[in-house]
């Protein structure tokens, strides 16, 4: 096949392309998005939250880990670099204190039915702070039998030792950082990682019994190529994981200076189009399903049973089978999740340090919901999740007329006059091929979404 010529610019990428703004749009992790929060929600409110929840559902938990061992120039996460693991020490030792205080608050041992841990690199642990981890969860929380536990790790420093304690707690999804194999853009981007250092983790872990495997590329970064990407693609494909996730490049300099070291301009919507086509055609071609706007998995993988059944969710971790109401973040700029609203750990991680030190939950800032927040939620849910919304059964839920959503609906002409939406009887649909348009046609239904250039990441 010849790559370059089947993924020139046709009409159909030139229509996309006329209708992505030159502003920003948010990721819809959630909604509001970040940027909304205010630091009115405080401690106190955090803590009449957690009395409120249901002791009879389900929770999930999120453990933010902010240390890497190397600093990838791209990276949007709030992390940082350590070349001794005393600090990491330190702060484990704070994150059980923030476990513990939890427990306290919640006054009742909830069923946990996901941990995921993130970061930064929560591989970086070593085997005897990940066992406290556990342990310290297990002590507060009745983690249930069928409970998915997951980490994010990166393959260039992972130790395989960590592995017998993953199996110990019970581990079952691994998510591997890729980006890109071209040796130009990982020079670029400060992150050398070999294809072969890959494959070798991912069949390490496989020969563990850990075989739910998600890898993580990028498109959008300086100085990619058609060829070199393409390369990368067929790589993976050859790994079979469980899924792919094949996320835009979110060029933030302003919140994050380190991304002023990549010394090249990342690519514009037009390549960054080209890519994700180019990504979504290697997977399909390759036997996998898509869902949600940038993901790909196994068609045997339960992930396309749950989208079937209209049981896909989207939070701060992406997309998820967890169906539990309420998400708690531990850690350092970790958000929670809960039915009254977002909650926000601080963000650095020496001034969490100075807060638990004080015996205080750390809380910087969050957002309470509103009835109308709830309903709009919803609907962009919906569309990250399956691409269609039913506008008459969301008011219905909530008692409302249908004519709220008016103003949102004349805004959706555009779309629709070039055939890229259905809208019949108040179901909303977007087509499949117009994936690469779901996040600018959310902001349409963003009751606080302000177009700026500096804000949010490309629309594409």
């Amino acid at each position: 096949m010849n790559v370059s010529k089947r993924f020139s610019s046709s009409n159909n990428e030139k229509n996309i392309l006329q209708l992505v703004p030159d502003y920003s749009v948010p990721r819809y992790t959630s909604y509001p998005t970040t940027p909304n929060f205010n630091d009115k929600i405080n401690n106190d409110t955090y803590e009449s939250w957690l009395k409120k929840l249901d002791k009879n559902k389900k929770i999930s938990l999120y453990i933010h880990i902010p240390f890497c061992d190397s600093l990838c120039y791209f990276c949007g996460c709030h992390t940082s670099v350590v070349n001794k693991y005393k600090p990491i020490e330190n702060y484990v030792s704070l994150l059980l204190r923030e476990i513990e205080i939890l427990g306290e608050k919640l006054e009742s041992k909830f069923n946990v039915s996901h941990i995921h841990f993130g970061g930064g690199t929560p591989s970086i642990l070593k085997g005897a702070e990940l066992w406290l981890i556990m342990q310290s969860i297990k002590k507060r929380f009745n983690i249930l039998k069928d409970c998915k536990i997951a980490m994010e790790i990166d393959p260039r420093f992972f130790k395989q030792n960590l592995t017998i304690i993953l199996n110990d707690c019970g581990f079952d999804r691994i998510s591997i950082g890729v980006q890109d194999f071209s040796q130009n853009v990982q020079n670029l981007i400060n992150r050398k990682q070999s294809f072969e250092i890959t494959k070798e983790t991912v069949n390490h872990l496989r020969e563990n019994n850990i075989s739910n495997i998600n890898i993580d590329l990028i498109y959008g970064l300086p100085k990619q190529k058609v060829q070199t990407f393409t390369d990368t693609l067929e790589k993976i494909s050859t790994l079979r994981p469980d899924r792919i996730s094949v996320f835009g490049y979110a060029h933030i300099p302003w919140m994050k200076k380190h991304q002023r070291l990549i010394k090249f301009k990342p690519l514009n919507n037009e390549n960054r189009l080209k890519f994700y086509r180019l990504a979504s055609h290697c997977f399909l071609s390759n036997g996998y399903e898509p869902f949600g706007i940038d993901h790909y998995a196994e068609k045997s993988s339960s992930i396309i049973r749950n989208i079937k059944n209209r049981k896909l969710q989207r939070n701060f971790q992406g997309y998820t089978e967890d169906d539990a109401e309420a998400l708690i973040g531990i850690g350092a700029s970790s958000i929670s999740s809960l039915p009254n609203g977002y909650v926000q750990n601080i963000t650095q991680t020496a001034d969490y340090i100075r807060a638990l030190k004080k015996n205080k939950l750390p809380i910087s800032r969050g957002y309470e919901l509103k009835t109308e927040d709830k309903i709009y939620s919803i609907v962009i849910k919906e569309l990250m999740c399956y691409l269609n919304v039913d506008l008459k059964q969301v008011t219905k839920k909530f008692s409302k007329d249908i004519n709220l959503f008016s103003p949102n609906i004349k805004k959706l002409k555009p779309f629709i006059d070039a055939g890229y939406v259905d809208f019949q009887n108040f179901v909303l649909s977007i087509k499949p091929e117009a994936r690469p348009l779901v996040r600018i046609i959310c902001s349409v239904f963003d009751q606080y979404f302000v177009p700026k250039t500096k804000r949010y990441s490309f629309g594409i």
